[in-house]
């Protein structure tokens, strides 16, 4: 009986240990992201098409700016900002963002630039009815992200100057897709996972200026549906298995004046020597 007593007694206070030290165990503490953004809202402007060059009127704009370190939830209010209002949005944050996980859609607005940079973006869509987004996007910049696709309805975004989707895990590109912007002039698509970068069929870019594939796993470029006049500035440089481009011809880019100068690229020599 004695040793049933001493029994219960060395029981209970180890329950009443482990329960008192849980207790008093510290909660893990929830990780703050470094975070900045801007936005210009219009308070009072009709809806038009986007222009070169467009500014809101002093009179009816209202700029913000914040910076901060927030939780995930506070990120996530910051990017469901009212977008009916707002021209520009640019957000980024400067830390690692590994544990940061967010999705972000556009709706009906009057964005001219939305820039999301180092988000935690893991989808991003388009939810837009009508064709009243199709003249107003210029500026689409998500760089340092974790998206693996282009969002569905990008063909619509008919006024895009700027596309930036490096930095991401995007595996294959469609050229094809932005055969409807024919003002783009910045394609950036740096730091990728690309495999595939193609066009099925002509695709008339003729204010594109710059295009940016370096730092990806591509094998193969075919060039030949590409139509690309202004182009000038062309990295391709770090695709370690590239010999050459399909369709690529001094006549045809003129402008270009080399796009492997440290040569990281295990180039054909001959092909190489015939095109610069």
């Amino acid at each position: 009986m004695a040793s049933l007593r001493l029994y219960i007694w060395l029981f209970l206070n180890i329950c009443f240990y482990t329960s008192g030290a849980e207790a008093k165990a510290p909660s893990r503490p929830v990780q703050p992201y470094h975070y900045g953004y801007s936005r210009i809202q219009e308070t009072d402007q009709a809806w038009k098409c986007w222009k070169e060059g467009y500014r809101p009127p002093p009179a009816t704009s209202n700029k913000i700016h914040e910076q901060g370190n927030g939780t995930v939830a506070e990120i996530e209010r910051i990017l469901r900002f009212d977008q009916s209002n707002t021209v520009l949005f640019l957000f980024s944050s400067n830390s690692d963002n590994q544990n940061l996980h967010t999705t972000f859609t556009v709706e009906r607005n009057k964005l001219v630039r939305l820039s999301l940079d180092n988000a935690g973006l893991e989808r991003l869509e388009l939810a837009l009815l009508g064709r009243e987004n199709d003249c107003r996007l210029a500026d689409l910049s998500v760089p340092r992200n974790r998206l693996r696709d282009l969002p569905t309805g990008v063909e619509r975004l008919t006024a895009l100057r700027k596309l930036d989707y490096s930095y991401n895990l995007l595996e294959e590109f469609k050229l094809d897709r932005l055969a409807n912007a024919a003002g783009l002039k910045q394609l950036l698509l740096s730091h990728n996972r690309l495999e595939r970068f193609v066009a099925t069929e002509q695709v008339n870019l003729a204010a594109l200026h710059k295009l940016d594939l370096s730092n990806n796993r591509l094998r193969a470029l075919d060039a030949s549906y590409w139509t690309m006049p202004q182009l000038e500035t062309f990295h391709v440089d770090n695709n370690r298995h590239m010999t050459m481009i399909d369709g690529w011809t001094r006549a045809k880019f003129p402008l270009v004046k080399g796009f492997d100068p440290a040569g990281t690229n295990n180039w054909n020599q001959t092909w190489l020597k015939s095109v610069q």
